[in-house]
């Protein structure tokens, strides 16, 4: 029997990795070798944490990788052949484990549904690219065009993305962050036009002295429920909120001074595969330069370490990858 490895939540703030009997492939599906796979920070810590309510323990985490086809299975769709790079975003798991729709930090997945890999995409990158769909998906409920001025509160993956797509529709991008080094990487590689270190300036006075009426859009990130205020008292009248985190606490606000701006309040959640193709093309173009924002691509064999820093909200890890390329399937 073929044999597989996973990163696994056993447990509340426990983070093992474990190997076991991958299950026989069924009509359908695909067994693809992972390469890489990309952490979803937020998502990924929340699970870890106990404070995702859907899912339990043990769980396998992950959304989003990129690998080899090793065996195409009877009436799999899609025509994909054995020896493509693919990209995909979960898989079916043994028996022992609960299901989830996460599951992708595995050695070996078993896959229903994969997209193609680019041959222009850096396969590292592209292990990431669910995050950049996330990302399109919410700046796509908002009108934002040439000229606008547009906020992005935080600079994880998912505020680089919304800062990229942002400009690219030809808004002026205004990053806000604790972290220099996220700001910086912001500036470096073209999300931004203007960082705001907000322990540093005021974000509120950077943003009155670009556009003196007030923001176009604020897209929040940062997962806080504490700033829904802020992000209203940077608007103009009739400006657009994206409330692009996870936001685990209560959302509460003071109706007089928003009802005054008028706002139009967007929530986004997830995405699909249409626009992951989307961001994969884009990563092509080297528009969304994510292979650039990685900061750890490091083996799987480091979860155990790696995962507790991300929960403590280190600010100089960004994009997380792992690194699959070592694992060695057993037959």
């Amino acid at each position: 029997m073929n044999t597989a490895s996973a990163i696994v939540f056993p447990a509340a703030n426990a983070v093992e990795v474990q190997t076991y009997e991958l299950p026989d492939l069924r009509p359908g599906e695909l067994r693809v070798r992972t390469l890489h796979s990309g952490v979803s920070q937020g998502t990924e810590v929340w699970a870890l944490t106990g404070r995702r309510g859907e899912l339990t323990f043990p769980t396998v985490p992950g959304y989003q990788a990129v690998g080899i086809v090793e065996e195409v299975g009877p009436e799999a769709k899609g025509g994909l052949a054995v020896g493509q790079d693919v990209w995909f975003k979960s898989g079916r798991l043994p028996d022992h484990l609960p299901p989830t729709w996460m599951g992708a930090h595995v050695s070996r997945a078993l896959v229903n549904e994969a997209l193609p890999l680019p041959d222009d995409v850096d396969p590292v990158a592209a292990s990431l690219a669910a995050l950049a769909a996330v990302s399109l998906r919410g700046i796509n409920m908002l009108r934002v065009g040439i000229g606008d001025l547009v906020v992005v509160t935080g600079q994880g993956m998912i505020g680089q993305g919304s800062a990229l797509l942002a400009r690219l529709r030809g808004a002026t991008v205004v990053a806000a962050d604790l972290s220099p080094t996220r700001l910086a990487l912001s500036r470096q590689y073209g999300g931004a036009d203007v960082t705001v270190d907000v322990r540093e300036r005021s974000l509120a006075e950077v943003v009155r002295a670009l556009k003196p009426g007030g923001a176009d859009a604020v897209i929040e990130t940062t997962g806080r429920s504490d700033q829904f205020a802020p992000c209203i008292d940077l608007l103009r009248e009739q400006g657009q909120i994206l409330l692009q985190g996870y936001y685990p606490d209560p959302i509460t606000f003071d109706f007089f001074p928003t009802h005054l701006k008028r706002p139009l309040v967007a929530v986004t959640c997830g995405f699909d595969l249409t626009e992951v193709a989307t961001c994969l093309r884009l990563m092509g173009q080297n528009k969304l330069p994510y292979q650039k924002l990685v900061t750890h691509h490091v083996p799987f064999g480091h979860a155990p370490t790696l995962y507790p820093r991300l929960a403590s909200g280190d600010p100089d890890i960004l994009g997380v990858v792992w690194d699959w390329t070592g694992a060695v399937a057993q037959t």
